[in-house]
């Protein structure tokens, strides 16, 4: 099914908003205008209604019959020479003033037999008032006598006429439809670039979005628009950038993996084949040089599967509370081999730091790869020292050398799986490139944070924090 595009839905969708509104405030407008412009005309016809009368009584009074009444009619409008003439006691004058409210409007006087005896518009002298009444206002015209006649006064409102009301009505109402058609108008040209300034930052991150399902991780898009869509495209860059990265780490891991598993299962692959043609005798160096390479892959294979339940946040810790003390016995064959090598070891413990809370097997496998990995590059007669100190409501770990240094390149990534500084270094005096990785999972399971600090020449300082229950603290020392 064919779906219509974002920029016609908003420009619809704003076309509509804006005819409706306007529709609604029109026709609202509208008959409000008519029905406030209707009771004024009502009053004003109830008031000269009243003249009206008074002057036509007036009139019969003076002459004692409506006999001539057509003198008072408003001429002009039909004739445009003048005024009705008057005669005696100011009909002139005062039937002027009513002339002066009554145009557009048709007047008939009947007399008792409903004969016309005055029209406005002189078109139906002495005939016999039938149908014409329709539309027009009807007034009984009484004396001391009783009833004389009657005065029928058209409304200026009634379809077909033209008044000035009725023009100014159809002003009114052709002002509004065009206030619609214009407003129409505008709507569909500020909803086209409205609906484009929306739609065109997302129909780019549509073919971004498209490219990057297809498996092209190095798409970008230049981010446009208002401030979220803004946002947005700064976001699908940083997602299409970690994505990217995700895959190399991923297709470096996989190449990682069957480097560091492809050495041990040659050697032993070579040795058994030795073995079983009759080229190698076994004995007991064959054999535990067998075993060492049993030994390596098994540990690689449980470093990579604890590695990736820390990383998957999936890795139980047996949290315990223990003394400083205890941590540092846990580390003694470390001690015992930097005393081998030569190495000077030191260890300085915050005498405010009583207890620690933590997994102690994660935690003294974080402090064994760190001052493994220490001893792999400090040379004879160098030093390396452990520091625990408190930091708030978190114990900081310092592990520092007298090391190389570690070069600002390779600061950034010794924390990445079978990383190493130095390439040209073996399995054996290398390691296998994951035990800082370990590490840092190990510590980020706790809560805390590790980072490095180094720089060429000049030693390397790797620290850590885990956090602690202070309320636990309190407890413990009471």
């Amino acid at each position: 099914m064919l779906r219509s595009s974002l920029t016609s839905r908003i420009t619809t969708i704003i076309i509509l908003v804006a005819v409706i509104a306007t529709s609604v405030s029109g026709i609202m407008t509208l008959y409000i205008s008519r029905k406030q412009f209707t009771s004024y005309i009502n009053s004003s016809n109830q008031a000269l209604i009243g003249q009206y009368q008074d002057l036509i009584n007036a009139y019969y009074d003076e002459n004692g019959s409506l006999q001539g009444v057509q003198e008072l009619m408003p001429k002009t409008l039909k004739t445009g020479t003048g005024m009705g003439k008057g005669k005696g006691m100011g009909f002139g004058n005062r039937s002027n003033n009513l002339h002066m409210g009554m145009q557009g409007r048709r007047i008939l006087v009947t007399d008792q037999s409903a004969a016309i005896i005055a029209d406005s518009y002189d078109l139906d002298l002495g005939k016999q008032l039938r149908d014409q009444a329709n539309g027009f206002v009807k007034v009984p015209l009484n004396h001391d006598e009783g009833q004389i006649g009657n005065l029928f006064i058209a409304s200026p409102l009634q379809s077909g006429v033209a008044s000035l009301e009725n023009a100014f009505l159809s002003s009114i109402t052709q002002q509004i439809y065009w206030s619609i058609l214009v407003v129409s108008l505008l709507a569909f040209i500020l909803g086209w670039l409205l609906a484009r300034r929306i739609s065109l930052p997302l129909a780019e991150l549509s073919v971004g979005i498209h490219d990057l399902a297809r498996g092209n991780l190095g798409v970008k898009v230049k981010p446009r628009g208002d401030k979220e869509l803004y946002s947005l495209g700064i976001d699908f860059n940083l997602m299409a950038d970690k994505l990217n990265k995700n895959e190399e780490n991923r297709k470096n891991l996989m190449a990682s993996i069957a480097h560091e598993l492809r050495t041990p299962l040659s050697i032993l692959r070579g040795q058994l084949e030795a073995i079983q043609n009759g080229k190698l005798q076994p004995g007991e160096d064959i054999s535990s040089s067998l075993v060492d390479e049993v030994i390596r892959l098994s540990r690689l294979v449980k470093d990579l599967e604890n590695l990736g339940l820390a990383e998957a946040g999936a890795l139980e810790l047996n949290w315990e509370i223990f003394s400083p003390a205890e941590m540092i016995d846990r580390i003694m064959p470390l001690r015992m081999a930097m005393e081998s090598d030569e190495i000077n070891f030191q260890v300085e413990i915050d005498p405010e730091i009583d207890y620690i809370k933590a997994d102690s097997q994660r935690l003294t496998q974080v402090l064994i790869n760190l001052l493994s990995n220490a001893m792999r590059h400090v040379a004879q007669g160098g030093e390396i020292k452990l520091e625990l100190g408190e930091r708030g409501r978190e114990i900081i770990f310092t592990v520092k050398d007298t090391g190389s240094g570690i070069a600002a390149e390779d600061r950034e990534r010794v924390f990445e799986r079978f990383y190493r500084v130095d390439e040209s270094r073996n399995r054996q005096a290398g390691g296998t490139g994951l035990g800082l990785a370990i590490a840092r999972s190990y510590v980020e399971a706790h809560g805390g944070k590790i980072w490095v600090e180094s720089e060429p020449g000049q030693g390397t300082e790797f620290l850590f924090t885990i956090p602690q229950d202070l309320a636990l603290k309190e407890t413990v020392l009471m």
